[in-house]
């Protein structure tokens, strides 16, 4: 008899859902609206869940479900973990045997490692080390949110630019082509005006500046390439602090996040490191599915899901 499986992959912006069967086959694909229990109230997070469940089970609808399988942002904590797990109680259209919800960082390992214990570095908006032991247990380094952590991370990058401008405009060190460039990102006439954007927005204005950055730094801008530097050093230091944690040699640590496509960042955050570098090449709701079919899955089965991705 053939089984169904939901695998979630959620965050602060956008839910990915999969809806797939123990074949290997993916019967509907859909993305979301955000389900981070952190930044949504109950009611909020079970129109976001009714509404993907509504587009998920429209091309099919079987009679249960064995697993839902939702790697969640924060939800690590048990609190937001028992929230989420309730709504999801709620929303689910059809009887479901399990109902699983993770940290999205276990998400992005498994999406890297097919489920087996390694380490994660996600470097995005924020940053976080986590990993997986192969006792089953489990560690997390980093991501304490923009204020007081997430070095390293686009926001990281972002906040660093902003500041060099700043003192590039008050005289404090030299004023590089990076300084014109963020001008012209934010379509200010002089850099003060670019305060209250700064002050009045969400974290994500910071952290998309971090391409910018990049592209300065790799043509030479002095003040791109110091901020990159820094940010290469902690995301270097997570590395080594996540493999501290593993006995073994030959650890592999999945790089995740946007800011491992650059070229030049990657290369200076992983000099000297030791283990089995992964970029996935596959989403973090592949992670979810790896989740879903715990104690089910086959190394032909995760080659179906993997190409039935493609």
């Amino acid at each position: 008899m053939t089984k169904y499986f939901v695998a979630m992959d959620g965050g602060g912006t956008k839910t990915d859902a999969v809806l797939f069967d123990d074949t290997g086959h993916i019967i509907q694909h859909v993305i979301g609206q955000s389900s981070s229990p952190s930044a949504l109230d109950d009611a909020r997070l079970r129109k976001h869940f009714t509404d993907i469940f509504t587009t998920l089970f429209s091309k099919e609808k079987p009679s249960s479900v064995a697993c839902c399988f939702a790697g969640v942002s924060g939800c690590d904590h048990p609190l937001l973990r028992e929230r989420l797990t309730k709504v999801l109680m709620e929303t689910l259209p059809v009887p479901t045997e399990a109902i699983q919800v993770d940290n999205d960082a276990i998400t992005a390992l498994w999406s890297g490692t097919d489920g087996s214990p390694g380490a994660v570095v996600i470097a995005g908006t924020g940053s976080i080390a986590y990993g997986c032991l192969p006792d089953g247990s489990r560690f997390r380094i980093g991501g304490w949110g923009h204020l007081v952590g997430d070095d390293g991370s686009g926001y990281f990058i972002g906040k660093e630019a902003v500041r060099a401008a700043l003192r590039a405009y008050d005289g404090l060190e030299p004023r590089t082509p990076l300084y014109d460039k963020i001008q012209a990102h934010f379509k200010v006439a002089a850099m003060p005006d670019i305060i209250p954007m700064i002050y009045g927005t969400t974290k994500t204005t910071l952290a998309n500046l971090a391409p910018l950055v990049i592209d300065a730094a790799e043509s030479g801008d002095a003040a791109a390439i110091r901020i990159l530097t820094n940010s290469a050093m902690h995301l270097n230091e997570l590395i080594r602090a996540a493999l501290s944690r593993f006995d073994e040699p030959d650890v592999p640590v999945v790089l995740a996040g946007g800011l491992w496509k650059a070229k030049w960042l990657r290369e200076k955050a992983t000099e000297g490191i030791h283990a089995r570098l992964i970029r996935p090449e596959y989403p973090p709701v592949y992670g979810a599915m790896v989740g879903a079919i715990s104690g089910r899955s086959n190394a032909t089965l995760l080659t179906k899901l993997k190409a039935a991705l493609d």
